[in-house]
């Protein structure tokens, strides 16, 4: 698997992601879904654009993917999982730096004091490092099966 694909795909799961949980947490969308987590983010939202919350989305998977590339080439001896087994052990390694890349954001007010109230809802770690593994499972099955599929098969769409 390419690991700038991967990356791109994580990028655009975790902006994709964020518009959701941006119209959940919204008084149009929170109709749909009662979470106190989800409404707790309703302050961070109201304070940015729809295209900002999302890249900032974006912009923290990536960094902290980066990380977990690096530290799986290092332990596991590959940047990107190449299967179902290389990709659980990748999600221990994510869900770690992602429980870690978390409780950081918060402690350091990352996005200033806009998720205060959501971490004091959700609480700092879990939930992040919940949303890295998301992508990082979604990037993955998109890749290998879905990209793959157009790739083999993109000769016979484009002929027709």
């Amino acid at each position: 698997m390419n690991a700038y694909v991967f990356v791109l795909l994580n990028f655009s799961v975790a902006f994709f992601s964020d518009l959701i949980l941006n119209f959940l947490s919204s008084n149009t969308g929170s109709r749909f879904h009662k979470s106190r987590i989800i409404k707790s983010l309703q302050i961070y939202f109201k304070k940015r654009s729809i295209f900002r919350a999302g890249l900032d989305a974006g912009l923290t998977v990536i960094i902290v993917l980066i990380m977990c590339m690096v530290i799986s080439k290092l332990i596991l001896g590959y940047l990107v999982p190449n299967n179902w087994l290389q990709l659980l052990y990748f999600c221990i390694i994510c869900f770690i730096l992602g429980y870690i890349a978390d409780i950081k954001i918060e402690d350091w007010k990352i996005f200033g004091n806009d998720l205060d109230n959501y971490y004091k809802v959700a609480g700092a770690g879990f939930w992040g490092a919940l949303a890295l593994v998301f992508s990082v499972v979604i990037s993955f099955i998109k890749q290998k099966y879905f990209l793959a599929y157009f790739i083999k098969n993109g000769e016979k769409f484009i002929r027709k």
